[in-house]
């Protein structure tokens, strides 16, 4: 009986299985790379997303900050805006009064002045206007009476004239030769008897024509005493004297009246 022989591989059997446990190794490494693929982009998403969660919780906070920043800001501004507001329409208030009294003022001047241009159908309602509501305005007032109105230029260079001449103070010793005021001559300060004025006549003013101041007023009473009230001069008493008087006519000279008066002749 013959014997069948078979060469056998030994090493083919181990290097066939050295391949599959490599090919498993490597479909688990492919496995595990997958995964960790799949697994790095779901924390990644997961991150971003609590990421911009977070920034939308942080992001509205700061945006609420500065809002109610503003809107504290606009009003106080507009607060300020209220007052201002306030203040102006007190202000445009009170021009508004003032400017109608000023036109009822200005309307009554007028129809005072200009009465026969008035429309005749609105007579009445301006006579009305004038009676009650102009009525009671008070305007100023000054009393003209004896009182000198200047009209041109030729009358007050006149007036300025004559002022230039009066004299309201003397010394004893002094000539009597012009007005105090306008209403007070030389005359009206002379010729007067324990202080009260006197109508000399012609003869008598011919014979006692010319005043020597014989004494003064104390300047301290003198805005209270007669003189000054009656003559708007500081003298008190006058001589009266001729200067051409002949010798033992009555009628004294300068140099009699200065010695009567006890002056002494410098």
């Amino acid at each position: 009986m013959g014997k069948n022989y078979q060469i056998l591989n030994s090493k083919s059997n181990k290097d066939n299985t050295i391949f599959y446990v490599l090919y498993i190794v490597l479909i688990l490494i492919i496995i595990f790379v997958v995964y960790k693929f799949f697994t790095y982009n779901k924390l990644d998403k997961k991150e971003n997303f609590e990421q911009i969660n977070s920034n939308k919780n942080i992001y509205p906070e700061h945006k609420l900050s500065n809002l109610k920043s503003e809107i504290n800001n606009k009003l106080s501004n507009e607060q300020i805006m209220n007052e201002l507001q306030q203040k102006n329409n007190e202000l445009m208030n009170l021009k508004s009064t003032l400017q109608n009294k000023l036109e009822e003022q200005s309307k009554a001047i007028y129809i005072n002045k200009h009465f026969d241009k008035v429309d005749s159908s609105s007579y009445n309602d301006e006579l009305s206007f004038l009676l009650t509501d102009f009525a009671n305005t008070q305007f100023p007032k000054i009393n003209l009476n004896d009182k000198k109105i200047i009209q041109t230029d030729t009358e007050l260079k006149t007036i300025l004239n004559e002022a230039s001449q009066m004299k309201n103070y003397y010394k004893p010793g002094d000539i009597v030769s012009s007005n105090s005021t306008f209403n007070i001559t030389k005359d009206d300060i002379c010729y007067r008897h324990n202080g009260k004025p006197i109508k000399p006549d012609l003869n008598f003013i011919e014979q006692y024509p010319n005043c020597m101041v014989c004494s003064v007023e104390d300047p301290l009473t003198l805005k209270n005493s007669n003189a000054w009230t009656s003559t708007k001069t500081n003298i008190n008493k006058v001589c009266l004297y001729n200067q051409n008087a002949k010798e033992n006519s009555g009628i004294p000279n300068l140099s009699q009246c200065q010695e009567f008066c006890g002056i002494i002749n410098k």
